[in-house]
């Protein structure tokens, strides 16, 4: 094992630095907003920001957060890249140990209480350690999943892929990688919809908290109309399951979503300097727009039967207060509307 550090400090307690001045800056005090686990900081969070542009400047220099590399050796022509929190908590001991186990892992740990954390950011970090080595192969991987194939069922059959000409290999579909998703545009039907089956869930769970997270969304998306044009539509949008294309939106441009887990050329990213995802992007939707442009070239991409599963969220959780972070990567994603234009 090679363990390097960013730091002197802890990478396990990584709190807010504030100089002994006690000055708070209001990148601070508005990150503090956006990481809380109440509804109502994450609402006045939006509402801090005048406008779209002033929201974006302010994703744009959001610190990244500490973080350190910690190596396990193992067979260098395939690399395994994994964010994780704690590189001795239960899910990085099951990737080494038994997941992806022999392989040279690369683990980005982040720590616990990194409030900058980024998710795209400790990705490239990682990527760009592990292209050093010269792989054939890099997987990308979260740290919340469990062994169903043996690791050398993907080493097989990953030796019969032309790494120099094959950007990514997507595996199987499963629930939370490798599934095909939708762009769409909005519509005023498709969001009144939204509101409405919403709240007739709301109706038949009694839920609460439920009906103060469809407010909060729906005030948010009056506030950011303008900038909430394309609709991305995923399995875990439960909607989506039940209603067809011109009920949920406009559907236009299928692809398949990498999300949890992916498989890079390591010649690949070695040309485009490790920088695979946007880190502009604030642990969320990265993955999407990544997948978009994997996806325009049927013959840059490849596939294997390899079977991994996914715990689904138990990294940086699901649910109500995830929805409500996640806008503003939804928002971003949106300026950048004319680069996908020509999908939709």
């Amino acid at each position: 094992m090679v363990d390097k550090n960013t730091s002197n400090m802890n990478i396990l307690s990584c709190p807010i630095d504030l100089n002994w001045e006690f000055f708070i800056s209001l990148m601070d005090y508005k990150n503090q907003l956006f990481v809380s686990n109440k509804q109502s900081d994450i609402y006045n969070f939006y509402k801090s920001f005048k406008d779209v542009d002033s929201l974006i400047k302010w994703v744009k220099e959001r610190p990244k957060g500490n973080s350190r590399i910690i190596e396990y050796q193992g067979n260098e022509e395939i690399i395994v890249v994994i964010p994780t929190i704690d590189v001795n908590g239960e899910f990085a001991i099951r990737c080494r140990n038994e997941i992806f186990r022999g392989l040279h892992i690369i683990f980005v740990e982040s720590g616990y209480g990194n409030y900058y954390f980024n998710y795209a950011h400790n990705c490239n970090m990682g990527i760009k350690k592990a292209i050093e080595y010269n792989p054939k192969w890099i997987i990308l991987s979260n740290d919340d999943m469990y062994k169903i194939d043996d690791i050398d069922i993907l080493i097989d059959q990953l030796k019969k892929i032309d790494y120099k000409n094959i950007k990514t290999v997507f595996t199987k579909p499963s629930e939370y990688h490798s599934f095909y998703a939708y762009l769409a545009k909005n519509n005023l039907f498709t969001f009144n919809f939204k509101i409405t089956f919403d709240f007739t869930i709301w109706m038949i769970r009694h839920n609460f908290e439920k009906l103060k997270l469809i407010l909060t969304i729906r005030l948010l998306y009056f506030k950011f109309k303008r900038y909430l044009k394309i609709n991305i539509i995923t399995p875990e949008k439960y909607f989506a399951q039940i209603f067809n294309s011109k009920i949920i939106g406009n559907r236009k441009f299928k692809f398949i979503n990498i999300s949890a887990f992916g498989i890079f050329s390591g010649k690949w990213l070695k040309e485009i300097n490790g920088e695979l995802f946007d880190e502009n992007y604030i642990n969320g939707v990265e993955d999407i727009d990544l997948s978009i442009n994997l996806n325009k070239n049927s013959y840059d991409f490849d596939f294997v039967d390899y079977k991994i599963g996914d715990l689904i969220g138990q990294s940086l959780g699901k649910e109500e207060l995830r929805i409500l972070k996640n806008i503003i990567n939804v928002i971003y994603f949106n300026k950048k509307f004319e680069k996908y234009k020509k999908y939709i």
